[in-house]
């Protein structure tokens, strides 16, 4: 069967309509994302048409020259996902704090212990009740 021209025949190698980010490639389109911004390319908590079309010409020069729009899309999807997790995880924790300058989240050693202790315990009880519905 013949794959389409975009595609590669690896079926774990990424195609040119799945792109796979690295955090080098994260902060490349949050700096570029930055950079519109604080041009005014941003209005009322949505991209201009002016700015997806710099952020695409600023990753096809740094990344991949077949970034499209729609993979800027999805990666900021994600990452408003991912960043609505940690919130949601850490927000109300005060023994937690955000530190910018390594861009992680801190707290004492023990904290961290009993955290993933609890976390583990509150999964596994996910787990279980879901088994026993099945």
């Amino acid at each position: 069967m013949p794959n389409k021209e975009n595609k590669t025949t690896e079926a774990n190698q990424p195609s040119k309509d799945n792109l796979r980010w690295s955090d080098e490639m994260d902060e490349v389109l949050l700096n570029a994302l930055v950079e519109e911004a604080l041009k005014g390319n941003r209005h009322d908590g949505s991209w201009t048409t002016e700015a997806y079309a710099n952020v695409v010409k600023t990753l096809s020069i740094a990344i991949d020259p077949h970034i499209t729009k729609n993979h800027i899309k999805n990666r900021m999807k994600t990452l408003k996902d991912h960043f609505a997790e940690a919130y949601d995880l850490f927000h109300h924790l005060s023994e937690f704090a955000w530190n910018p300058v390594i861009r992680q989240f801190e707290a004492e050693e023990e904290v961290w212990q009993y955290f993933i202790k609890v976390s583990y315990t509150f999964l596994l009880l996910i787990r279980m009740t879901k088994l026993v519905t099945k």
